[in-house]
């Protein structure tokens, strides 16, 4: 569907759970092709990827190492800033 917020580069898209569903008839099928998805950016992907596994296995070993909740916590807002 067309954007609600009037922007003309996105769309609403809308989901059904078509397990509960008992007839499907349809209203009105689109002929034109959809707008082609916006390119990814593949390597700043791979970089939250790779920080993200970073950051759980910190916290892994903090826990095995046995640091307190509290610890952990205070350890992230200081490296964070």
């Amino acid at each position: 569907c067309p954007s609600s917020s009037g922007k003309p580069n996105h769309a609403d898209i809308l989901l059904v759970n078509l397990q509960y569903v008992s007839e499907v008839e349809i209203i009105n099928d689109r002929t034109e092709t959809p707008p082609p998805l916006a390119s990814l950016n593949v390597s700043k992907l791979a970089n939250k990827a790779r920080m993200e596994k970073e950051e759980k296995l910190s916290q892994a070993y903090a826990i095995s190492a046995g640091v307190s909740l509290e610890g952990q916590q205070l350890f992230q807002t200081i490296h964070k800033t």
